[in-house]
Protein backbone atom coordinates (compact mmCIF):
# COMPACT_ATOMS: atom_id res chain seq x y z
CA UNK A 1 0.00 0.00 0.00
CA UNK A 2 0.87 3.50 -1.12
CA UNK A 3 2.12 5.67 1.72
CA UNK A 4 1.35 9.57 1.66
CA UNK A 5 2.34 12.72 4.00
CA UNK A 6 1.39 16.33 4.15
CA UNK A 7 4.21 18.85 3.81
CA UNK A 8 2.96 22.24 4.76
CA UNK A 9 -0.44 21.38 3.34
CA UNK A 10 0.69 19.37 0.32
CA UNK A 11 0.05 15.76 0.03
CA UNK A 12 3.10 13.99 -1.13
CA UNK A 13 4.52 10.16 -1.58
CA UNK A 14 6.90 9.69 1.76
CA UNK A 15 9.55 8.87 -0.92
CA UNK A 16 9.85 12.13 -2.58
CA UNK A 17 8.80 14.81 0.34
CA UNK A 18 10.91 17.87 -0.66
CA UNK A 19 12.66 17.97 2.81
CA UNK A 20 16.30 18.89 2.61
CA UNK A 21 18.96 17.66 4.92
CA UNK A 22 19.73 21.37 5.86
CA UNK A 23 16.15 21.48 7.88
CA UNK A 24 16.91 22.88 11.16
CA UNK A 25 14.99 19.75 12.92
CA UNK A 26 18.19 17.65 11.51
CA UNK A 27 20.99 19.98 12.34
CA UNK A 28 19.53 21.26 15.53
CA UNK A 29 16.77 19.89 16.72
CA UNK A 30 14.72 22.72 15.98
CA UNK A 31 11.42 21.21 16.31
CA UNK A 32 8.38 19.78 18.20
CA UNK A 33 5.42 17.32 17.44
CA UNK A 34 2.26 16.77 18.46
CA UNK A 35 0.45 12.53 18.30
CA UNK A 36 -3.14 12.35 18.48
CA UNK A 37 -5.45 9.49 17.76
CA UNK A 38 -8.26 9.43 15.52
CA UNK A 39 -11.46 7.39 16.11
CA UNK A 40 -11.94 6.66 12.23
CA UNK A 41 -11.30 9.95 10.90
CA UNK A 42 -11.94 11.98 13.71
CA UNK A 43 -9.02 13.67 15.70
CA UNK A 44 -9.79 12.96 18.84
CA UNK A 45 -9.50 15.96 22.02
CA UNK A 46 -8.52 18.41 18.87
CA UNK A 47 -8.96 20.91 20.58
CA UNK A 48 -6.52 19.82 23.51
CA UNK A 49 -3.33 19.37 20.75
CA UNK A 50 -4.37 22.52 19.19
CA UNK A 51 -3.80 24.64 21.84
CA UNK A 52 -0.93 22.54 23.20
CA UNK A 53 0.67 23.44 19.32
CA UNK A 54 0.03 26.94 19.89
CA UNK A 55 1.92 27.09 23.29
CA UNK A 56 4.84 25.37 22.15
CA UNK A 57 4.66 27.70 18.75
CA UNK A 58 4.90 30.78 21.25
CA UNK A 59 7.36 29.05 23.30
CA UNK A 60 10.09 28.59 20.70
CA UNK A 61 9.17 31.91 19.03
CA UNK A 62 7.65 30.20 15.94
CA UNK A 63 5.30 32.37 13.49
CA UNK A 64 2.03 31.61 14.36
CA UNK A 65 0.61 32.97 11.39
CA UNK A 66 2.68 30.19 9.29
CA UNK A 67 0.39 27.19 10.21
CA UNK A 68 -3.01 26.27 9.34
CA UNK A 69 -5.73 27.61 11.37
CA UNK A 70 -7.54 24.66 13.82
CA UNK A 71 -9.99 23.94 11.23
CA UNK A 72 -7.63 23.57 8.42
CA UNK A 73 -5.01 22.03 10.25
CA UNK A 74 -8.09 19.36 11.44
CA UNK A 75 -9.57 19.66 7.79
CA UNK A 76 -5.87 18.43 6.32
CA UNK A 77 -5.26 15.57 8.86
CA UNK A 78 -8.18 13.84 7.73
CA UNK A 79 -7.82 14.11 4.30
CA UNK A 80 -4.54 12.56 4.82
CA UNK A 81 -6.32 9.85 6.44
CA UNK A 82 -9.22 9.62 3.76
CA UNK A 83 -6.07 9.29 1.07
CA UNK A 84 -5.11 6.22 2.88
CA UNK A 85 -8.34 4.93 2.89
CA UNK A 86 -8.15 4.17 6.18
CA UNK A 87 -11.57 3.74 8.34
CA UNK A 88 -10.42 2.74 11.42
CA UNK A 89 -8.29 4.29 14.55
CA UNK A 90 -4.79 5.62 13.42
CA UNK A 91 -1.68 7.62 14.94
CA UNK A 92 -1.41 11.01 13.86
CA UNK A 93 2.44 12.88 14.05
CA UNK A 94 2.78 15.77 13.14
CA UNK A 95 6.40 17.20 13.08
CA UNK A 96 6.80 21.33 13.14
CA UNK A 97 9.81 22.68 12.53
CA UNK A 98 11.54 26.53 11.74
CA UNK A 99 12.39 27.20 8.07
CA UNK A 100 15.09 28.63 6.99
CA UNK A 101 18.91 27.82 7.74
CA UNK A 102 21.27 29.49 9.80
CA UNK A 103 23.66 28.37 12.68
CA UNK A 104 22.54 28.62 15.79
CA UNK A 105 20.54 31.61 15.56
CA UNK A 106 17.85 31.09 13.06
CA UNK A 107 17.39 33.33 9.65
CA UNK A 108 13.65 33.37 10.13
CA UNK A 109 11.06 32.56 12.31
CA UNK A 110 8.18 30.82 10.20
CA UNK A 111 7.03 26.76 10.47
CA UNK A 112 7.42 24.07 8.54
CA UNK A 113 5.23 21.64 9.01
CA UNK A 114 4.79 17.40 8.11
CA UNK A 115 1.83 14.84 8.93
CA UNK A 116 2.03 11.54 9.05
CA UNK A 117 -0.18 8.67 9.87
CA UNK A 118 -0.37 5.18 10.63
CA UNK A 119 -2.99 2.46 11.23
CA UNK A 120 -3.59 1.18 14.87
CA UNK A 121 -5.25 -2.11 15.10
CA UNK A 122 -7.45 -1.53 17.38
CA UNK A 123 -10.82 1.13 17.51
CA UNK A 124 -11.49 1.94 21.53
CA UNK A 125 -9.00 2.46 24.12
CA UNK A 126 -8.25 -1.24 25.46
CA UNK A 127 -6.96 -1.77 29.36
CA UNK A 128 -3.68 -4.04 28.82
CA UNK A 129 -4.43 -7.64 30.07
CA UNK A 130 -0.68 -7.93 31.42
CA UNK A 131 -0.05 -4.84 33.79
CA UNK A 132 3.28 -3.07 33.41
CA UNK A 133 6.49 -3.49 35.03
CA UNK A 134 8.49 -0.20 36.02
CA UNK A 135 11.84 1.09 37.01
CA UNK A 136 13.28 4.77 37.47
CA UNK A 137 15.53 6.37 34.96
CA UNK A 138 17.94 8.21 37.20
CA UNK A 139 21.17 9.03 34.83
CA UNK A 140 19.37 12.29 33.76
CA UNK A 141 16.74 14.63 35.09
CA UNK A 142 14.09 16.94 33.82
CA UNK A 143 13.74 20.67 35.10
CA UNK A 144 10.74 22.92 34.86
CA UNK A 145 11.07 25.36 32.13
CA UNK A 146 9.18 27.15 29.38
CA UNK A 147 9.92 24.30 27.08
CA UNK A 148 8.86 21.10 29.09
CA UNK A 149 5.74 20.71 28.90
CA UNK A 150 5.47 19.55 25.32
CA UNK A 151 7.93 16.95 23.44
CA UNK A 152 10.94 18.83 21.24
CA UNK A 153 12.74 17.07 18.25
CA UNK A 154 15.72 16.56 20.47
CA UNK A 155 13.74 13.71 22.96
CA UNK A 156 17.16 12.33 24.18
CA UNK A 157 15.97 11.98 27.11
CA UNK A 158 13.36 10.16 26.42
CA UNK A 159 15.30 7.78 24.19
CA UNK A 160 17.95 7.22 26.80
CA UNK A 161 14.88 6.08 29.50
CA UNK A 162 13.48 3.64 26.79
CA UNK A 163 17.29 2.24 26.44
CA UNK A 164 17.35 1.88 30.09
CA UNK A 165 13.84 -0.34 30.15
CA UNK A 166 15.37 -2.65 28.16
CA UNK A 167 18.53 -2.85 30.28
CA UNK A 168 16.56 -3.23 33.46
CA UNK A 169 14.34 -5.68 31.33
CA UNK A 170 11.01 -4.19 32.18
CA UNK A 171 8.07 -2.50 30.04
CA UNK A 172 8.69 1.20 30.78
CA UNK A 173 11.00 3.59 32.23
CA UNK A 174 9.90 6.51 34.78
CA UNK A 175 11.55 9.65 35.02
CA UNK A 176 13.04 12.25 37.71
CA UNK A 177 12.90 15.95 37.57
CA UNK A 178 15.49 18.02 39.94
CA UNK A 179 13.72 17.66 42.88
CA UNK A 180 14.26 13.41 42.51
CA UNK A 181 10.74 13.26 42.66
CA UNK A 182 8.97 10.68 39.86
CA UNK A 183 7.02 12.91 37.28
CA UNK A 184 6.08 10.76 34.12
CA UNK A 185 7.25 7.42 32.46
CA UNK A 186 8.99 7.47 29.02
CA UNK A 187 5.90 8.63 26.67
CA UNK A 188 2.86 8.72 29.35
CA UNK A 189 1.90 10.86 32.45
CA UNK A 190 2.24 9.08 35.59
CA UNK A 191 -0.81 8.50 38.26
CA UNK A 192 -1.10 6.34 41.54
CA UNK A 193 -3.89 5.88 43.83
CA UNK A 194 -3.78 6.19 47.58
CA UNK A 195 -6.74 5.44 49.98
CA UNK A 196 -9.06 6.95 46.89
CA UNK A 197 -7.12 10.00 45.90
CA UNK A 198 -5.47 10.00 42.87
CA UNK A 199 -2.17 12.11 42.26
CA UNK A 200 -0.17 13.42 39.19
CA UNK A 201 2.33 15.33 39.01
CA UNK A 202 1.49 18.77 38.02
CA UNK A 203 2.94 20.13 34.62
CA UNK A 204 4.99 22.64 37.19
CA UNK A 205 7.61 19.48 38.23
CA UNK A 206 8.28 19.46 34.64
CA UNK A 207 6.35 16.62 33.16
CA UNK A 208 4.70 16.98 29.79
CA UNK A 209 1.17 18.57 29.58
CA UNK A 210 -0.61 15.47 27.87
CA UNK A 211 -3.51 15.38 26.92
CA UNK A 212 -5.17 12.57 28.03
CA UNK A 213 -4.04 13.38 31.13
CA UNK A 214 -6.48 16.30 30.94
CA UNK A 215 -9.24 14.01 29.83
CA UNK A 216 -8.25 11.33 33.01
CA UNK A 217 -7.94 14.67 35.03
CA UNK A 218 -11.42 15.77 34.04
CA UNK A 219 -12.85 12.36 34.64
CA UNK A 220 -11.35 11.61 37.92
CA UNK A 221 -13.35 15.38 39.03
CA UNK A 222 -16.55 14.14 38.05
CA UNK A 223 -16.21 11.02 40.18
CA UNK A 224 -18.09 10.58 43.31
CA UNK A 225 -15.36 8.18 44.50
CA UNK A 226 -11.84 9.40 43.89
CA UNK A 227 -10.75 12.97 44.65
CA UNK A 228 -7.37 14.48 42.42
CA UNK A 229 -4.14 15.89 44.00
CA UNK A 230 -1.67 17.34 41.91
CA UNK A 231 1.57 17.35 43.14
CA UNK A 232 5.22 17.85 43.17
CA UNK A 233 5.82 13.95 42.08
CA UNK A 234 6.07 11.32 43.49
CA UNK A 235 8.59 9.53 45.86
CA UNK A 236 10.29 6.18 45.98
CA UNK A 237 8.37 5.30 48.67
CA UNK A 238 5.03 7.22 47.31
CA UNK A 239 4.96 4.39 44.89
CA UNK A 240 5.42 1.57 46.36
CA UNK A 241 3.06 2.76 49.15
CA UNK A 242 0.21 3.39 46.62
CA UNK A 243 -3.04 1.44 45.64
CA UNK A 244 -2.41 1.47 41.91
CA UNK A 245 -0.13 2.99 39.18
CA UNK A 246 -1.36 3.85 35.91
CA UNK A 247 0.34 6.21 32.93
CA UNK A 248 -1.83 7.59 30.35
CA UNK A 249 -0.97 8.94 26.34
CA UNK A 250 -2.87 10.22 23.40
CA UNK A 251 -2.78 6.72 21.52
CA UNK A 252 -2.50 3.92 24.46
CA UNK A 253 -5.39 6.24 26.55
CA UNK A 254 -4.44 4.07 30.20
CA UNK A 255 -1.92 1.59 30.89
CA UNK A 256 -2.04 0.12 34.13
CA UNK A 257 1.53 -0.87 35.91
CA UNK A 258 1.78 -4.52 38.03
CA UNK A 259 5.19 -4.08 39.57
CA UNK A 260 7.56 -1.69 40.64
CA UNK A 261 10.58 -3.01 42.31
CA UNK A 262 8.96 -5.79 44.96
CA UNK A 263 5.84 -3.94 45.13
CA UNK A 264 2.47 -5.34 43.31
CA UNK A 265 -0.55 -3.48 42.55
CA UNK A 266 -4.29 -3.90 41.43
CA UNK A 267 -6.36 -2.06 38.42
CA UNK A 268 -9.63 -1.51 40.13
CA UNK A 269 -9.92 2.12 39.47
CA UNK A 270 -7.56 1.90 36.30
CA UNK A 271 -10.40 -0.86 34.76
CA UNK A 272 -12.88 2.03 35.48
CA UNK A 273 -11.48 4.82 33.96
CA UNK A 274 -10.89 3.36 31.11
CA UNK A 275 -14.34 2.45 30.50
CA UNK A 276 -15.35 6.15 31.19
CA UNK A 277 -12.44 6.94 28.90
CA UNK A 278 -14.40 4.92 26.13
CA UNK A 279 -17.61 6.68 26.85
CA UNK A 280 -16.43 9.73 26.49
CA UNK A 281 -14.71 9.81 23.49
CA UNK A 282 -16.64 6.80 21.39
Amino acid sequence: MDSFVNYNGKIYAENIVPVSYKNRAFKYGDSFFETIRTNGQHPISFPLHYKRIRKAMISLKLDLASIPTEKELYDQIVKLIQKHKIFEACRVRIEFFRAGEGLYTPTENKANYLIEISKLGYQQYELNKKGLFVSVYTEMKKTYSPISFFKCGNALHYVLAALQKKEDHVDDCLLINDQDKVIEASSSNLFWIKNHIVYTASVFSGCVDGTMRQTVIDLIKQSKHLQLEECTGASTDDLLNADEIFITNAIQGIQWVVGFKERRYFNYQSKELVKQLNQSVF
